[in-house]
């Protein structure tokens, strides 16, 4: 699948927001790679990692905004979800 047409499904599917901390994201517009994104430019996210054995399939993405994307490290994906939406303060 191509990546534009991943990157509209998946914006429908997760109603235009971050799979991490729900914010709204912007669209991202054309190449970043001349400009740093806003914290809230969404950008393609594999939820496992490729390093761990996971794949580009459309299954194993998602769309995160740019500051939780950058900002998750070596967690996983659900750890870092429950991290910043707050539940792990309950």
């Amino acid at each position: 699948m191509a990546r534009t047409t991943l990157r509209i499904k998946l914006r429908e599917r997760q109603n235009g927001r971050c799979c991490y901390c729900d914010c709204v994201m912007t669209p991202t517009q054309g190449s970043t790679k001349k400009r740093k994104p806003l914290p809230t430019s969404e950008t393609l996210e594999h939820l496992h990692r490729t390093v761990e054995g996971g794949t580009s399939h459309a299954d194993n993405m998602a769309l995160a905004c740019y500051s939780c994307n950058t900002g998750r490290g070596s967690i996983d994906w659900l750890t870092y979800t429950s991290y910043r939406r707050g539940e792990h303060l309950s």
